[in-house]
């Protein structure tokens, strides 16, 4: 299974990336939301110098990823488990294609990767 041909819209530096987080061994959905929730109370104790990057962007994607997994069904299948782990790594990776804590775009790859997702599950409306 791959998304390079899904995700035509990502950059290719992204798509390189997500391609490889997306071939990456699965994990259970509370270790997911672990390490979403560790990443979350990191960004909030030490935020992102507000000169390089963008907080409230960041809180934006971390909203997403809670309402990816609140989506989730309670035995995903493995598309829907891999994607959703896509996205949620891909967040939790600071030093994706746009290094989120020194550049003021750092976030946007993580919403545009998220976002791709979302659209991908076919549930839109999360966005809203």
């Amino acid at each position: 299974m791959t998304i390079d041909t899904q995700f035509p819209q990502l950059e290719p530096k992204t798509r390189r990336i997500a391609e490889q987080l997306f071939e990456e061994a699965l994990v259970s959905v509370q270790v997911l939301s672990d390490e979403l929730q560790e990443y979350v109370e990191e960004l909030e104790a030490h935020p992102p110098n507000a000169e390089f990057s963008d907080h409230d962007v960041a809180g934006r994607v971390a909203a997403l990823c809670w309402k990816l997994l609140d989506a989730l069904p309670d035995e995903p299948d493995e598309r829907q488990h891999r994607l959703t782990q896509l996205a949620i790594n891909y967040f939790v990776l600071a030093e994706d294609a746009q290094d989120d804590h020194h550049s003021l775009v750092g976030f946007e790859d993580d919403l545009q990767v998220v976002s791709v997702v979302i659209h991908e599950l076919g549930l839109g409306h999360l966005l809203e």
